[in-house]
Formats: C-alpha cells, sequence, structure tokens
C-alpha cells in the first residue's frame, strides 16, 4: 500500500473544492460532506464555516437548502482541476519557439494580485526568465491567443503581454534550466507506482478507508498533473510524464468506483 503520510490532508476549503471539481459531483449535501470531512479530520463545525465563507465568496453556491454547487468565482479553479484529462492532449512537438509574458509594467504592490497573477503563471508552466518576464516553450497544440485566455481566467490581468519568440538573446538565465527538471521526474515514478500499489491493494480496504486513499492519492497526481509545465522531450523525460497520466486515467476509474461505495455507505448511516 502507498505510503499517504507524504500526502498533506486536505483543509476543510480544499476539501470543498476538490469534492465539487469531481465529474461526477456536481452538487453535494451538508451531510455528504460532514462524511467526508470526518475522514479527515475536519468536524461539522468547520466545515460549515468554510461553507459559508466559501458561499460569500462566490466560490460555492447554495443550490438548495443543505446543498451546494460550484459558484462563479470559483468555475476556473474547478475548470483547472478538470482539465487534468486531457492536459497531454495539449502538448505537441517544439520547435525551439518560446512563449513570453510581460509583466514588469503591471507593479507589485498589491500583493493579493501578484499572486494570483504568478499562480496564473505557473499553472499555465511559465517561470520567471527576468524579472517581470516569464516563459515556457511554445509546445502547446493551441493557438496562442487560447493559452492567454486561460490565463486570464486565473487571473492573469489583461494587460499582461503575451508574446511569441523563436529566440531569447541578452539574458544571463539559460531557460532550458529554469525547470526543477530531475525532482519532476523523479515526482512522475514515484506517483506511478504508489498508484499501482494502492491499485493492487484497494480491494482489501473498508469503504471509508479506499475513499480516503484514493482521495489523497488522486489529488496529488491531478495536482501535479495540473502544475506540470508540460515541457517537451527535448527538456524532460515526457514518456515518464505520459505513463503517469495514463495511470492516472485507470486510477481515476478506481477512485469513482471508491467514492461511490463511501457516497452509498454515508446516505445508508
Amino acid at each position: 500500500m502507498p505510503d499517504l503520510t507524504v500526502y498533506t490532508p486536505p483543509t476543510a476549503k480544499r476539501l470543498v473544492l476538490s469534492l465539487l471539481s469531481a465529474p461526477n459531483l456536481d452538487e453535494i449535501t451538508a451531510r455528504q460532506f460532514a462524511r467526508w470531512g470526518a475522514l479527515f479530520g475536519i468536524d461539522a463545525a468547520t466545515l460549515r464555516v468554510a461553507l459559508g465563507r466559501m458561499v460569500r465568496d462566490d466560490l460555492v453556491v447554495t443550490l438548495r437548502r443543505g446543498v451546494y454547487g460550484i459558484g462563479p468565482a470559483g468555475r476556473s479553479l474547478s475548470d483547472k482541476a478538470r482539465s487534468w484529462v486531457s492536459a497531454e492532449a495539449r502538448v505537441g512537438p517544439w520547435e525551439g519557439r518560446w512563449l513570453l509574458v510581460h509583466t514588469a509594467h503591471l507593479g507589485r504592490r498589491n500583493r493579493t494580485v501578484l499572486r494570483t497573477r504568478e499562480r496564473a503563471l505557473r499553472l499555465e508552466g511559465f517561470a520567471e526568465l527576468e524579472a517581470g518576464l516569464w516563459c515556457r516553450p511554445a509546445n502547446y497544440r493551441e493557438p496562442t491567443a487560447a493559452t492567454r485566455e486561460r490565463m486570464l481566467a486565473l487571473g492573469l490581468e489583461a494587460q499582461g503581454l503575451v508574446l511569441r519568440a523563436d529566440r531569447i538573446l541578452g539574458t544571463n538565465s539559460d531557460p532550458r534550466q529554469l525547470w526543477p527538471v530531475a525532482d519532476l521526474e523523479r515526482r512522475y515514478h514515484q506517483l506511478v507506482k504508489a498508484m499501482d500499489d494502492s491499485m493492487q491493494g484497494i480491494g482489501d480496504l473498508e469503504h471509508d478507508e479506499a475513499a480516503r486513499e484514493t482521495f489523497l492519492l488522486g489529488e496529488a497526481v491531478i495536482r501535479q498533473i495540473n502544475a506540470d509545465p508540460l515541457l517537451p522531450d527535448e527538456m524532460i523525460d515526457a514518456a515518464a510524464r505520459r505513463a503517469m497520466h495514463e495511470m492516472m486515467l485507470a486510477y481515476d476509474a478506481v477512485g469513482r468506483e471508491a467514492w461511490s461505495r463511501f457516497q452509498v455507505h454515508a446516505d445508508a448511516a
């Protein structure tokens, strides 16, 4: 069985957003949230407070009494969370070109805006080459405009300048060295092994243990996929990354079955 102690249990807010980002859980009752919270030591009162705040922030909406769904402010995060399924389909061949985002003129005084901006860039695999200049390999199949629209939805200001470049000259930094390639490759192999171990032993677990394990491990893999820079084969062992993605597609089916069993037992309790 995988070592679950290496995975951080969710906060109440993260639990709510993760559950509502699952394809088959568009709405969840307060009672179901409480059952899930108990798996991770989150009491019902803490969940109620978190839900109240998230409703006020439009991250979550009340569909009807005691039933919640994703809110308008949480939609972009939910869409990003669900996008892991098609992540590899976005990657195409790399011809040595780069995507650049210039943000130096946007300012850094508003820390909230700055964090949101940088989060949007990192979620799309950009790394900061020079102060206020971010880059990534131009190896997406989609048009540059589509990448920009996704970053805008995640919080990049419309004034951020998005460019394509054949080469990057005049910098002392090597753009190929901006990403922790060795750490990423190690993570791919670790997660593949963890999923394989979990699938081999999941049948021996009780419904609550299976739900907890598949949540923790599945969320860790999805976070890895969604935060992955999706570097080209010329820069990383992309085959290992694709193997992780393919394993997660299989593990997702296992997780959905485990979650369904947990929901049935929770509803019957």
